[in-house]
């Protein structure tokens, strides 16, 4: 009976002794643990250290503190405190990381929404060159882009409900403009006003999607295709936006891409007749202009006589109906 009383008091301490000493890569999932006095007197001369700006030493200490303590209360606290104090060293990338701990280790913690936040925060920094980062030792950089990136997206996956998430997906999109890469902007500025339609940042991207398939005309073969994304894309506006004080403005360049397709199909026409020689397509594509006259009227009119001149070349003789 002393022997079975004896096991029982050894087992019932267990749980303390992993809770004041232990590495969090092999503690059990769900562990809980009562107040550490320890973690809290690390934590305590940490915040000390900061108010003396000795960084060095309270970096150290806080990550003793979560080494030996992971799963205590204070751990959530003294993380954030190590990222802040990262942030305060000039080591943005680390700070990052810290608060992407936060994220995925403490969400039932009220730091949750805070970690985010200041992830935002870098990124934004990151995006319009605020921040900067060690090169060497020797000088100092802007971010790269591809670290803008990934932040950015971290931020819209890990508040995927939330404003937060809009404003990350609105300055991911304007980053890859900035970089030229406007395919990833069109697809960044379409999911934004998918996920978000009621985001205030939901209608300018919008009328981006339509900019940019309106400017991308002038790049590649695929202008007339183009054009009609972009029409699609102003129409989509005027419906979801209502409203919107650029309403108006968005129908009337929904009705100029229309115009700039039958000048498009004008110029196609013009190319068959002059360089190609193909006069029954030529012929075919100034019919199609004509018809379209309540669009693009100037264009309607140089088609008849470049149409005239189509027949003649080609010997056709039917008329437009």
């Amino acid at each position: 009976m002393k022997k079975k009383l004896l096991l029982i008091c050894a087992t019932g301490l267990l749980p303390l002794t992993m809770c004041q000493q232990y590495n969090e890569d092999l503690l059990p999932a769900g562990t809980i643990t009562a107040t550490v006095p320890q973690a809290d007197a690390m934590l305590q001369q940490a915040r000390t250290y900061l108010a003396q700006g000795k960084l060095g030493k309270a970096e150290s200490l806080l990550k003793g503190l979560l080494s030996r303590y992971a799963l205590a209360p204070c751990a959530p606290e003294a993380r954030m405190l190590l990222a802040e104090t990262y942030e305060k060293n000039n080591m943005p990338r680390d700070a990052f990381e810290e608060y992407d701990k936060i994220v995925s280790m403490y969400q039932s913690s009220p730091l949750y929404t805070k970690a985010i936040e200041r992830q935002l925060s870098l990124a934004m920094a990151a995006a319009d060159g605020r921040l900067t980062t060690n090169v060497m030792g020797l000088w100092r950089s802007r971010m790269d882009s591809e670290v803008v990136e990934k932040w950015l997206a971290s931020v819209i996956r890990n508040a995927p409900y939330n404003d937060m998430a809009a404003t990350a997906a609105s300055i991911l999109g304007k980053h890859y403009v900035n970089n030229e890469d406007y395919d990833k902007a069109i697809q960044t500025y379409t999911r934004l006003v998918e996920n978000y339609p009621n985001s205030r940042y939901a209608p300018e991207a919008q009328l981006m999607v339509a900019q940019l398939w309106a400017s991308s005309r002038t790049r590649g073969d695929q202008n007339m295709a183009n054009l009609h994304r972009a029409q699609e894309a102003y129409e989509e506006f005027s419906l979801r936006f209502p409203r919107h004080k650029d309403a108006g403005k968005a129908l009337a360049e929904a009705s100029n891409m229309r115009r700039l397709l039958v000048q498009q199909e004008l110029e196609a026409g013009r190319f068959y007749l002059e360089r190609s020689h193909e006069y029954t397509s030529a012929a075919f594509c100034f019919e199609n202009v004509i018809r379209q006259r309540n669009i693009n009227p100037e264009a309607a009119k140089e088609a008849e006589v470049l149409l005239q001149r189509a027949r003649a070349a080609g010997g056709v003789t039917k008329k437009i109906r």
